[in-house]
């Protein structure tokens, strides 16, 4: 049977028939790339899709690889890879969007990158100690890529005090190169006591965004309780500076009160 080729070599399949029961399609290009060395890379054409699948795995790596694609051929950009499997742990601070992967023994990452618009997709050794990274990429032209799906809060930080004492939630320092994305924040009083208050209780914040504050009266019922604060943005808030602790502070809120704060987050570049 013939076989057709493009410009530069690759079989061309022309209505390929749909899979069955037991079929294997034999497919004579190689599947995977092996990266060892600095600036090492594993790239793939486009050809008008809108975004690629990468399999990452290493049994016995020291190494950083990054994701990038060009529009001239010449010029390479970093993307956010969304990270499908969760397994990562051994290997990076739990997140899902990601665009430097920091190798420091094992890894089995699955990667889905949208790429719609570049004319080149990459993978590229940004940092190299030893060892190796096999790559595999698959284009696709599919728009059901995972940036649609909800993304989960991984991390929390709950707090309270003592009656009458300001309470202070801190979201820790996130790593290098890292953020936090707040995805609620919750802040509740309750009273064993009542309280006729006449004042203006201020709830601040730190490392967010012009640094958001919320005002609220301060009277309370005598074994009530009252939500303040229960903030959840359509996008999750991006803390403001990299690798910086980020808190939410409830005043002293007067005799027999106390404070409780949550804080839902995950961390990302």
């Amino acid at each position: 049977m013939a076989i057709l080729y493009d410009e530069r070599g690759n079989p061309i399949t022309v209505n390929f028939p749909d899979g069955i029961t037991g079929v294997v399609v034999t497919d004579a290009r190689a599947a995977t790339v092996v990266l060892s060395a600095l600036n090492a890379e594993a790239d793939i054409d486009l050809n008008g899709v809108s975004h690629v699948l990468v399999d990452a795995r290493t049994a016995a790596g020291n190494l950083s690889f990054v994701f990038e694609a060009t529009l001239d051929g010449v010029n390479y950009f970093a993307l956010p890879a969304f990270a499908e499997n969760q397994n990562l742990a051994a290997v990076l601070i739990a997140e899902q969007f990601v665009n430097t992967i920091v190798v420091a023994t094992t890894l089995t990452g699955l990667y889905s990158v949208g790429v719609s618009g570049f004319r080149r997709f990459r993978i590229r050794v940004s940092a190299f100690t030893s060892g190796n990274v096999t790559i595999g990429l698959r284009s696709t032209p599919s728009n059901d890529i995972l940036y649609s799906r909800p993304i989960p809060s991984t991390l929390h930080v709950t707090a309270t005090a003592a009656a009458n004492t300001i309470a202070t939630a801190t979201l820790p320092a996130a790593g290098a190169g890292l953020f936090h994305y707040i995805t609620n924040i919750n802040l509740m009083r309750n009273a064993t006591a009542a309280l006729a208050g006449t004042a203006t209780l201020i709830h601040t914040s730190t490392n967010l965004p012009g640094n958001p504050a919320w005002s609220v009266g301060n009277a309370m019922a005598a074994g009530g309780t009252q939500l303040d604060l229960d903030y959840s943005p359509t996008t999750p808030l991006k803390s403001s500076v990299a690798n910086t602790a980020t808190t939410v502070v409830m005043p002293a809120a007067g005799a027999a009160v106390l404070n409780r704060l949550n804080v839902s987050y995950y961390v990302g570049q």
